[in-house]
């Protein structure tokens, strides 16, 4: 029986060893960047074989499917330059990453300040790429950092200007700048970005979105929606308060989804139950909304705080002082009328034992 049992042991032999080994030296993933002063560019040398502008060798004795290369400063500062180090940044790295807003997330805390040298150094890598041929295949084209294709663009993209110029073809058809590709947003999405769509201006694209209708409680499908372009649009104009009233919307609140939205000779006050202080000196107030939170199956307003005229801010204030004063004392008072009932109910209670006690003599 003993003889019949297979060995399962993983067995290792020294030429296996050995091609490991030789693997491992065959692929150097370190190297050092010098800042040339006179060719006012970074230098890449190649240490193990002392090599000096060798992107060529480094790129061959690189690890393969190479997806993130980080260089690291005297400070302990880092910066990715993976563009300066994979020719196919643009069409096949890129895509292997991780998505680019992570990535950014990630290594913030990490990067240093930035000096007209980094400027420099990303004009640079933005030029290597920008002087390759253009793609050859029409998918490379999609999410491609610097050229796009108008069948790529999503719902709220468009082209600007109308007549871009074009950079070359491909199956005829036109490859335009990734510089012009444009987000477009409504007049809801511009204004909570402090910007208001200018007056007369025609919607740049009309795209349609489900919609739900909160009085039949139903979805209504391909909904024409008015959509602007950046250039289009003006900063918010703040309204003015005047004879003690607070400007509002059409709910009764003051959008203040950035802190240059605030009416003009009003403020904003961040005092709990300020609105009933306000109601009892008969002075207006509004309701601060600072954006929209999606639950409960809905879209709820978020508020933060209140809005009354400048004029009555002292007013105010100390009223809510005293209010709140007088909150703390009805508060105590409640809690001692608690107190004292419940040592009644048990005063009370140990009387009644007694009683039962010296009656029933138990």
């Amino acid at each position: 029986m003993e003889k019949l049992r297979k060995d399962r042991r993983v067995m290792s032999t020294d030429d296996e060893s050995g091609s490991k080994g030789k693997q491992r030296l065959d692929s150097a993933d370190m190297w050092v960047e010098v800042w040339s002063e006179v060719e006012e560019q970074w230098i890449c040398i190649d240490l193990f074989k002392g090599k000096l502008h060798c992107v060529d060798t480094i790129r061959k004795n690189a690890s393969p499917g190479l997806a993130y290369v980080f260089a690291f400063q005297d400070d302990q500062s880092l910066k990715d330059v993976t563009a300066r180090y994979c020719a196919n940044w643009s069409s096949i790295v890129r895509k292997a990453r991780v998505e680019k807003a992570w990535i950014d997330e990630t290594i913030a805390p990490y990067l240093g300040r930035r000096t007209k040298r980094d400027i420099c150094e990303d004009e640079q890598l933005r030029r290597i790429h920008t002087e390759k041929p253009l793609p050859k295949s029409i998918s490379e084209f999609k999410d491609h950092p610097l050229y796009a294709l108008e069948r790529h663009l999503l719902l709220f993209q468009a082209l600007y200007p109308a007549d871009a110029p074009t950079l070359g073809f491909i199956r005829g058809e036109p490859v335009y700048s990734r510089d012009c590709v444009h987000l477009l947003h409504s007049r809801e999405v511009w204004l909570k970005s402090a910007r208001v769509v200018k007056l007369g201006e025609q919607p740049y694209k009309i795209v349609k979105r489900p919609k739900w209708d909160k009085f039949t409680r139903t979805i209504l499908k391909e909904q024409p929606l008015e959509v602007f372009g950046y250039w289009q649009t003006q900063e918010y104009e703040p309204p003015t308060a005047e004879n003690g009233i607070v400007p509002r919307n059409a709910y009764g609140n003051v959008e203040l989804f950035k802190a240059c939205m605030l009416p003009k000779k009003t403020v904003h006050l961040r005092l709990p139950g300020l609105m009933r202080v306000c109601k009892k000196l008969n002075i207006d107030c509004a309701n601060a909304v600072i954006g929209f939170d999606f639950h409960q199956g809905g879209c709820h307003a978020t508020y933060d705080g209140f809005i009354v005229c400048e004029e009555f801010r002292e007013v105010v204030c100390a009223a809510w002082e005293e209010d709140q004063q007088e909150q703390a004392r009805k508060e105590q008072e409640k809690y001692e009328t608690r107190v004292f009932g419940n040592w009644k109910k048990l005063i009370k209670g140990l009387i009644i034992r007694e009683r039962l006690k010296r009656k029933y003599n138990f």
